[in-house]
C-alpha cells in the first residue's frame, strides 16, 4: 500500500463527499494501490494509463451500476467529475459553446485514452466522441470490420442525427474509419472529413512479409536473392488467396487470442483485475486482417510519423489526401500537437459555406488492396 502524500501531488486531499463518490475513490485507490484518493485527485497525476484506464472504467461500471466507458477518462477524470458525470441525467446538455463532435476511431487496443495534453489542446466546447470496441468490457462482440463500423456509424447517427460528421482515427483504426465512411455514404450521411492519424496495417501486409522473411534467412547464415524472394512471396500470396477462399478459420481467431491472452498476463500482473477484453480484441485484430480496404473520394488530412510510408496503400486508396509531417516518432499521436492540428483542419472544414456537402465517393471494394 502507497500513502497518497508519498506521491507529492499538487491538489490538497479533500475526502469525498456522498455515496457515489466514496464508492469511486475507493475503486481509484484500490486500482492504483494507495491508502486513500481524494475528490479532486487527478487519474493521470497518480500514475494513471490506458491500462489501469480499462481496469478503473471495468470496475466503476460494474460497483455504480452505471456505464462509464475508459474513454470518458479523457473528459473526467477525479472521483468528484466522475461521480457528477455518473449522476447526469441520459442526454442533459452541458454548459458551454458547442461545436460538431470529432468521432474518434480507436486502435489496436479497442479503446483511446490520449494524453491529457491531447485534450487541452482543442478549443472550448469541442466535442469528442470516442468509440469504444464492442465487447470490450463483455457482452457481444464482432470478428467482421463492417459490423464494428456498422455498430459506430449507429452510435454516430444517434448521437448526431444531423450535421457535417468529423471522424478522426488512430493506426489500425483507420480501416474501420474507412468502412464507416462507406456506410454513411449509403444512409446519405457524407462524412466532411476524415484524419487519419499515424495510419497503418495489419503486420501480415506485403513489405512486413517481405522484411521477415529476409531477415529470418539472414538469421541462418544465408543471403536471399531476388529469385529466391519472389519465389516466397509468390507462394505467400498463393496461400493468403487459398484462405481467403476458404473462409475465415477458428485456428486464426484462436492465434489472435492466445498472443493476446500472454501479453496480458504479462501486462497486469499487478492489477487487481484482468477484464474479459481477450476475445473482443482478438476478434477485432483477427477482423482487420481479414478487411478488404476501400476507397474514399472525400476529403482526407493524414499525419504521419517517420516511422510510416503515407502512401503505401493510401495513395491509391484517398485521391483527395494531404500529408501532413506533424510527429517526431508514432508515441506523440496523442499529443498537443497533434490535437492543434485537428482542430485547425475542422476549423477549416467548419468555415466552408456548407460543410455537410462534399463530392460524392464509391463505396468499392479493391480487390488488389486485401489487407
Amino acid at each position: 500500500m502507497i500513502t497518497r502524500e508519498s506521491l507529492g501531488l499538487g491538489t490538497t486531499y479533500e475526502a469525498p463527499a456522498g455515496e457515489l463518490e466514496k464508492l469511486i475513490a475507493g475503486t481509484f485507490a484500490d486500482v492504483f494501490e494507495l491508502d486513500r484518493v481524494g475528490a479532486n485527485d487527478e487519474f493521470f497525476d497518480i500514475g494513471g494509463d490506458s491500462l489501469r484506464g480499462e481496469v478503473l472504467s471495468g470496475l466503476i461500471s460494474e460497483k455504480a451500476k452505471r456505464d462509464f466507458q475508459i474513454s470518458d477518462l479523457i473528459e473526467h477524470t477525479t472521483p468528484r467529475r466522475i461521480a457528477e458525470f455518473l449522476s447526469r441525467k441520459p442526454n442533459q446538455p452541458t454548459d458551454g459553446v458547442r461545436r460538431p463532435p470529432i468521432f474518434i476511431v480507436h486502435g489496436r487496443l479497442g479503446y483511446t485514452l490520449p494524453k491529457p495534453e491531447f485534450r487541452q489542446a482543442f478549443a472550448k466546447g469541442q466535442e469528442l466522441f470516442v468509440f469504444e470496441l464492442p465487447g470490450i468490457r463483455g457482452g457481444l462482440s464482432f470478428d467482421r470490420t463492417e459490423d464494428i463500423a456498422a455498430a459506430y456509424v449507429a452510435k454516430l447517427v444517434e448521437h448526431y442525427p444531423k450535421g457535417p460528421v468529423l471522424i478522426a482515427s488512430f493506426c489500425v483504426g483507420a480501416l474501420i474509419a474507412l468502412e464507416m465512411a462507406s456506410q454513411l455514404a449509403a444512409r446519405d450521411r457524407p462524412v466532411a472529413q476524415l484524419i487519419l492519424l499515424d495510419p497503418s496495417l495489419p503486420k501480415n501486409r506485403p513489405e512486413n512479409v517481405k522484411r521477415e522473411i529476409k531477415k529470418n534467412t539472414r538469421m541462418k547464415g544465408r543471403e536471399p536473392s531476388t529469385l529466391w524472394l519472389s519465389l516466397q512471396m509468390l507462394f505467400h500470396w498463393a496461400w493468403t488467396i487459398a484462405r481467403s477462399l476458404a473462409g475465415a478459420s477458428s485456428d486464426d481467431l484462436a492465434k489472435f487470442r492466445n498472443k493476446l491472452l500472454l501479453k496480458e498476463q504479462r501486462g497486469r500482473s499487478k492489477l487487481p483485475q484482468l477484464p474479459e477484453s481477450i476475445d473482443a480484441r482478438a476478434k477485432l485484430q483477427f477482423a482487420l486482417s481479414q478487411y478488404r480496404l476501400r476507397r474514399f473520394e472525400g476529403p482526407v488530412d493524414l499525419l504521419a510519423s517517420p516511422e510510416r510510408d503515407p502512401d503505401y496503400p493510401w495513395l491509391g486508396l484517398l485521391p483527395q489526401m494531404r500529408v501532413h509531417r506533424v510527429f517526431a516518432k508514432h508515441e506523440e499521436v496523442s499529443g498537443a500537437a497533434a490535437a492543434r492540428v485537428i482542430q485547425s483542419i475542422v476549423d477549416g472544414v467548419l468555415a466552408r459555406p456548407n460543410p455537410s456537402t462534399i463530392a460524392k465517393y464509391r463505396p468499392n471494394p479493391l480487390g488488389e488492396q486485401t489487407v
